[in-house]
């Protein structure tokens, strides 16, 4: 299997709600996002030969996704009314992300950049939603060459969360055999 990873970065505000210390607080990350695509060959012909996909292809999904409604703006969670409220969000978008189930750019009274959705804004569902959102994307545009390994997201420099997380097997004493 060959495997690719393009990254990029935004710059998001986000809060979660419960939080008992300062992430309950509205406050802002430099977010850290790796894609890694996978494909059991390489293209055998064709501007991409030797590929598994260009990288430009990856970065133009990733902007899209997740740069374009994103970056420089809110990530709110749809059921924190302070927020929604504080920020004249419609109550149009708040219904339709809860009666769907998925996130969108909401309108607000002040003209914020706010990506509405329907998790609390955590690195976790982050990755997970994003993760989502690529896969479907790159499976189509790539006509099911490329598929989504994982999505890496770094909240700070030193912690991530990975989405689908891959699990390594652990070494019983039974697997260890005897000496």
């Amino acid at each position: 299997m060959y495997e690719i990873t393009r990254i990029i970065h935004i710059d998001a505000g986000h809060r979660i709600a419960d939080h008992t210390s300062e992430c309950r607080h509205l406050h802002g990350h430099r977010y850290e996002i790796h894609a890694t695509c996978q494909a059991a060959a390489l293209r055998s012909s064709g501007p991409e030969r030797g590929m598994v996909v260009d990288f430009a292809v990856v970065k133009e999904e990733l902007t899209k996704l997740i740069a374009d409604p994103c970056d420089h703006g809110l990530i709110v969670d749809a059921e924190d009314r302070t927020i929604t409220t504080m920020l004249g969000i419609a109550d149009a978008d708040v219904q339709w992300v809860n009666r769907n189930q998925t996130a969108r750019t909401a309108s607000n009274s002040a003209g914020f950049k706010i990506y509405l959705t329907p998790f609390p804004p955590t690195c976790e569902h982050l990755s997970r939603h994003w993760y989502e959102l690529m896969s479907a994307a790159l499976h189509a545009r790539t006509k099911g060459h490329v598929t989504m390994k994982k999505v890496r997201v770094y909240e700070t420099p030193n912690s991530y969360a990975d989405f689908p997380s891959v699990i390594t097997p652990s070494i019983t004493e039974n697997d260890k055999g005897t000496a």
